[in-house]
Order: structure tokens, then C-alpha cells, then sequence
């Protein structure tokens, strides 16, 4: 029991869809010579694919986000798409290992103004050696790596940080290519349309880029070049970061130097900003600013690592959020080493950008960025108090990496846990799903990513991500029981205590004078959340006020700098699970529950009332965390951020359902 409650701990933090779509085109493409293959196979972590395990069925579909720039209607994943612009493309390779622009988009004269053909699964072969491609006037220039072995991970690293690079193993990854620069503005504007502002420069890595969108990225200069263009993986990232076969052995702290400062752009040299890419010394493989200026991301979920050697791991699946690597020019030198990893919503922040990789195939699991980008939606027909999204195929189940649950159309469920829980179920307002059990009734908030992604969370505050998979994978077993006596779907919904059934008018026009009492912060206290608990960075206060005023703030974890507003305003309940607060006639939208931790588990997650909420929008959609009851005084306050008394995400239209 103990373990699995640890496990829990790295479920706290969890992560957030916008969407993000390209557009069709029919841009002219190369003959195409292999199709990327995006079979996975699975390793140590149940979604830890690697060429070293067994096949695994399926992979997982990410959820969306908003488009970028340039971007307009969705398209199908795999759909070739409409690149916002950019249709001059050429390409170059140079088997010295030379390139001929400098880096960061600086581009030579070209004379090709034809772009070469592609579609999202069929792509032209790239040579084993550095190149050169062109689209719109900005050059990607990359570095070919000859696969190797390492040892990735940290074990004497500071404790807050073993959570996730610990233990240390051996890892083998295949030859790549990997941009020598972090994507810079000048390239994100030339693929995806759009002009830098008046106070930015060309060369500064583009940041404030969601995972969702750094994948719509590798998709259109995909299909702009012929390349297959992706992000790396999280151990790609690193092997390159290390320097590669040849850079491994110099062990260097941070990536080229054991010293941040010849290598990298961070809080106490780059006076809060971002700079330029390449001004600081590259490694030993020619790569720039994997240390420093702006966090990468990277495909994986952040996970903890398993022993045990691995070949081309990709982790598929996660109960938390995305991984970010190489810190950043607002965070400590310590963030920049090459073994630190950081978690991270895929909503991505101000400081997120990314940098490039490319393959001769797709790694194993790892799908298309075309469909990351732009994943199938859940759609179907079905009983409104049954949401036919939630139901598993006879031989399917909802699956993390701790977790089984099994949705039966029949009308019962099963969800596995501390104790498992298994009942008939029912569905309301496609916001709680609920399970009747001998003792009574179970209610989790769930938000639907897409076909094969879904969030919950119980009203006794346990997190699940949870993916659809073949029954075969799920480690922990749960059996359908029929119920001795059972209830019709109406006889069920005829129990539901009236607070909690809401009609559809209500819904749509709710009554803001209602507030749930069992949130309603007592006298002299608040909720409060510790990131810290999981690996997290921040800190989070929920104050929800009797009377009717709310704010959610973001602290940063080590007491020293100050407090954004994440959401403010006037607040309400609708059925005691949907939470939304008013702001000039806008909104901030939430699931939530309310419960009790029976016991402490550690000092983030001590014993009493328990606040939970599921994100909906502008800050880390899907996301949840789990708030304990605390007095409100000066160790859980901090200065007012950069934003002063404004939220930093824009409050958006009232909405009840995923």
C-alpha cells in the first residue's frame, strides 16, 4: 500500500490539451522510399516502448490544442496539410559533417523554389550525414548522430530531483539527426506563417510553444520537405546533450562544459530574456543551447526510470504530464545539466520551445506529429445519463501505469485502486461518472482528451490518466461483477441526490448564487497544493471565499520569487462538480470533487478535507491537482508576478463538458 500511494505522489501534477490542427495542401512531393512505422513495443514502464520487448498493440493518441498562426481548419491526422505559406523549399547534404548556413536560420542563397512532395507517412531518405533544408528563406540545419550507448540518468544527483533520474541505466539509441539550434522565430515563421514583433529577433528561440504545437511544427516542415521531422526522444535528447558516442566519456555537467556560463543562457547571466541561439559554445557534436536559454521539449511522458538496459525506449504513457529538458534563461544553472529533467504540461509556458530531430523512421510507438498534433475525437451516440465515449470493447480497457478501468455497456464497471471499486455505473451530464457499489456511490470527474485519452479523478482525491488499450497490457486486473439485484438505468438516476442532478437548461443558464458549501473556504483558511510532492516546481492556492470571491494562484517552489493569478473573479457551482468563475463576463471553468484523506501520506499530502479540480481551459486544460485544507497566512503568499492583479491566461467562454 505504501508504495502504490508514492506512485500516486507522481500523479499530481497532470497535463492539458489545446488544439492544434494543420490545414490540406497540394504541394508537389518527392517519390517517397520507406514508411515510418508506429508500432510500439514495451519495456521497464509498462509505456516505455523499446525494440528490446515485446510488441505492444497500440500507441497513444495525444489530445489537441490550439492552432497557431496561420493555422485554420483541421484536417484528418496523416492528412497532408496546408503549410501557412511556406512553399519555397530546398535541401542539402554535406557528408563532411560541414553545413553551409550559419545556425539558428541563416540562410545562404538558394536557387530551388519547388517544395518537395510529401504526405505524413511516406518520406524521402536522408543520408547518414549532416544537412541542409531551406523553406521560405530560413535554413534547418542538422547534425547527423551515430547511434551509441550510454548511461543516461543521474544517481548522485539532489534529492528533489531522483524522483525522476534515478536509477541510472544503460541506454542505446539508433543513428538520428538532431537542428543544431532550438527552433528560432525565423524558422517557426517561415513554416508556419506569421512576422516576428517589433522587439524580437529573428534569431531567439521561438518559445511559448505547447507540446501540441511543436508537433504541428514537425508536421508542415514534414510535408514542406519530404523529411520526417519530429521531436526527439527523451533519450536522444540527452545522448546529443552528452555530446554523443564521442562526447559521453567527457562526462560534462552541463552540455559541453562543466561550467554553465560557456555553454549556457540562464537566470543569473541572461537578465531575464532569451537570446539569440548559438552565442554561447556548442558542444562536442556542434549543437547550441541544449543548456540553457529556453526549455526543449521532448515526445516522452515524464516517468520515473526503471533499471535495466534499454534500446530506443520511448515513453508512451504517463499519469502526469510531458518532459522538458535543458532549463532555461529564467531558471538556476542547476535546471541546465544534462541529466535534469522537468515536468510539464503540454500546454507548454513562456519560456517552452523545442528543437527538431529527424529519422529514417518513426521510433517504435511513437506516433506521427501530424496525429500528435491532431488527434481523433470521441464522438458517438448514445444514453445521456451512459456516456458511450467511456465504453471498453470486450477485450479493451482504460489503462495507466497503475491503473485499470472497465466500462461495460451492459451497465457495469470496474476500476481497480485502494480498495477496487466495482458496481453499476451511470454518467451525468457527460461531467461525473459514477459507480453504485454495495456501500455506496463512487463519483469521479472525467474529462475526455479524445478517443483513446481520458482523465479522472475520486471524490477522495486519486488522479488517473488513463489511456484505451488491449485488456493484455494492463498490469493491475479488474473483473466485471453483475450486481445480485440489479437497478435500471432510471432506477439509478431516481437516487442521485437532487443537488446533483442538473437539467440542460440549467446547465446552460446556471444559477451563479449557488456555491458548493464543502468548498467554501472556513475562516482563516484556504486550499493549497505543493508541486513538490511530485516532482513540480510550484505551488499552487485555490481561495474560494464565502462570499463569493475566488482567485488561483501559481508560486514558484523555492520561496523566492512571486505569485502569478491564474483565474479570478466571482464564483459558482453547478451540481456539485462543475466549478466556474466569472471575470468581465468571461470564465474560468473547472470539474471538481470534494472529499477526505483518511491518512497522511507524506507532508504534501497530509491527512483532512481534500479539494480536487480538473482544468477545462486557459491554464493546463485536462489538468488536476489536488488541494489540502490550510491555514491562509504568509508561508503560503508571495509577492504579486509580472502580471500584477491580472490573470495570466485570458478567461474564456462558459463551458460544462469535454
Amino acid at each position: 500500500m505504501r508504495v502504490n500511494f508514492y506512485v500516486l505522489a507522481a500523479f499530481l501534477c497532470a497535463a492539458c490539451v489545446f488544439w492544434g490542427c494543420s490545414e490540406s495542401s497540394e504541394s508537389d512531393v518527392s517519390s517517397p522510399e520507406y514508411i515510418p512505422s508506429s508500432n510500439g513495443e514495451d519495456t521497464g514502464n509498462p509505456g516505455d516502448q523499446s525494440s528490446s520487448a515485446k510488441d505492444s498493440t497500440s500507441s497513444p493518441n495525444s489530445a489537441s490544442g490550439d492552432a497557431p498562426a496561420g493555422d485554420s481548419s483541421p484536417s484528418s491526422s496523416g492528412s497532408p496539410g496546408n503549410s501557412g505559406g511556406a512553399d519555397k523549399v530546398t535541401n542539402s547534404a554535406n557528408s563532411s559533417g560541414n553545413t553551409s548556413p550559419t545556425p539558428g536560420g541563416e540562410t545562404p542563397n538558394s536557387s530551388g523554389d519547388s517544395a518537395p512532395t510529401s504526405s505524413a507517412d511516406a518520406f524521402t531518405y536522408v543520408a547518414p550525414a549532416d544537412f541542409v533544408d531551406t523553406v521560405n528563406g530560413a535554413s534547418f540545419s542538422l547534425v547527423y548522430v551515430p547511434g551509441g550507448t550510454y548511461t543516461r540518468g543521474c544517481d548522485n544527483c539532489a534529492e528533489q530531483d531522483k524522483i525522476y533520474e534515478t536509477p541510472s541505466h544503460k541506454v542505446t539509441v539508433s543513428d538520428y539527426h538532431i537542428a543544431t539550434t532550438e527552433v528560432t522565430i525565423a524558422q517557426w515563421n517561415a513554416v508556419m506563417g506569421g512576422k516576428k514583433s517589433s522587439w524580437e529577433s529573428d534569431k531567439a528561440p521561438k518559445i511559448g510553444v505547447s507540446w501540441f504545437d511543436a508537433n504541428n511544427f514537425a508536421c508542415k516542415l514534414g510535408q514542406l520537405t519530404g523529411h520526417q521531422y519530429r521531436l526527439l526522444t527523451d533519450a536522444e535528447w540527452e545522448f546529443a546533450a552528452r555530446g554523443g558516442k564521442d562526447g559521453v566519456a567527457d562526462n560534462f555537467k552541463f552540455s559541453g562544459s562543466n561550467t554553465a556560463d560557456d555553454v549556457a543562457w540562464y537566470s543569473e547571466n541572461s537578465g531575464g530574456k532569451a537570446h539569440d541561439v548559438a552565442t554561447k559554445n556548442p558542444n562536442k557534436l556542434g549543437l547550441y543551447d541544449m543548456s540553457g536559454n529556453s526549455w526543449e521539449w521532448v515526445y516522452d511522458w515524464l516517468v520515473g526510470y526503471t533499471s535495466g538496459d534499454k534500446v530506443d525506449p520511448v515513453q508512451l504513457t504517463g499519469s502526469g504530464n510531458k518532459t522538458r529538458r535543458g532549463g532555461s534563461y529564467g531558471e538556476p544553472a542547476e535546471f541546465a545539466r544534462v541529466s535534469r529533467r522537468a515536468i510539464r504540461s503540454r500546454d507548454g509556458a513562456a519560456d517552452m520551445g523545442f528543437r527538431i530531430g529527424m529519422s529514417a523512421k518513426l521510433p517504435q510507438g511513437m506516433v506521427s506529429p501530424c496525429e500528435a498534433a491532431n488527434p481523433s475525437a470521441a464522438v458517438c451516440e448514445g444514453d445521456k445519463n451512459r456516456d458511450c465515449r467511456l465504453i471498453t470493447a470486450t477485450d479493451e480497457a482504460w489503462i495507466s501505469d497503475d491503473y485499470t478501468v472497465v466500462i461495460a455497456d451492459d451497465g457495469n464497471a470496474a476500476v481497480s485502486g485502494f480498495p477496487n471499486v466495482s458496481g453499476q455505473w451511470y454518467t451525468l451530464n457527460n461531467r461525473s461518472f459514477n459507480v453504485v457499489t454495495k456501500n455506496g456511490t463512487k463519483t469521479y470527474a472525467y474529462y475526455v482528451f479524445s478517443e483513446d485519452e481520458l482523465t479522472m479523478i475520486s471524490d477522495d482525491g486519486i488522479p488517473y490518466r488513463l489511456y484505451r488499450r488491449a485488456m493484455s497490457e494492463a498490469k493491475n486486473k479488474v473483473t466485471l461483477t453483475s450486481a445480485t439485484n440489479p437497478k435500471t438505468l432510471a432506477e439509478l438516476i431516481a437516487a442521485v441526490e437532487p443537488e446533483r442532478l442538473v437539467t440542460d437548461e440549467q446547465i446552460a443558464n446556471p444559477d451563479t448564487s449557488v456555491r458548493d458549501p464543502r468548498i467554501a473556504a472556513e475562516s482563516g483558511y484556504t486550499w493549497f497544493f505543493d508541486g513538490r510532492c511530485c516532482g513540480g516546481n510550484h505551488k499552487y492556492r485555490f481561495h474560494l471565499d464565502k462570499s463569493g470571491d475566488a482567485e488561483f494562484v501559481v508560486m514558484d517552489y523555492d520561496d523566492t520569487h512571486h505569485e502569478n493569478i491564474l483565474a479570478k473573479g466571482r464564483w459558482f457551482t453547478v451540481g456539485n462538480i462543475g466549478l466556474h468563475i466569472v471575470l468581465n463576463g468571461k470564465y474560468f471553468n473547472y470539474l471538481y470533487t470534494s472529499g477526505k484523506r483518511d491518512m497522511s501520506y507524506s507532508e504534501y499530502m497530509p491527512a483532512g478535507p481534500i479539494f480536487c479540480h480538473i482544468s477545462f481551459q486557459s491554464y493546463e486544460r485536462g489538468d488536476f491537482r489536488i488541494f489540502n485544507k490550510t491555514v491562509y497566512d504568509d508561508n503560503i503568499k508571495r509577492p504579486r508576478g509580472f502580471n500584477g492583479e491580472n490573470p495570466v491566461y485570458d478567461a474564456g467562454e462558459y463551458q460544462w463538458g469535454s
